[in-house]
């Protein structure tokens, strides 16, 4: 019962915000496209823009992410697989070993 009032609740907060944003628009001036037709070649050197967006503006966005997505995988695969390799502690495993069976 618990797991349905929480699905039920998540659903009306989804159609809540949707109908919050549809509802809601709001008509900005467009600067910075005005700018980055205007002065886009001039500050990249790129004739594309959404080349020159990407690896002028955005390059260190993108090396910083993928940098803290390599350091939490390191961090996961060094929490999770300590000790004999599949994922369990040495002293684990030979508990598991000891307590497994009546010997």
């Amino acid at each position: 019962m618990k797991n349905i009032a929480v699905a039920v609740f998540c659903f009306a907060m989804f159609f809540g915000v949707v109908f919050l944003t549809v509802e809601h628009k709001v008509e900005l001036e467009p600067t910075l496209y005005n700018y980055f037709i205007e002065q886009g070649t001039a500050d990249t050197g790129a004739q594309n823009i959404v080349a020159g967006i990407l690896l002028n503006y955005r390059m260190y966005d993108t090396v910083f992410e993928a940098m803290i997505l390599l350091t939490s995988v390191m961090g996961m695969l060094h929490f999770l697989y300590t000790g004999d390799g599949h994922g369990h502690s040495k002293k684990a495993g030979r508990e598991a070993h000891k307590g497994g069976k009546n010997d």
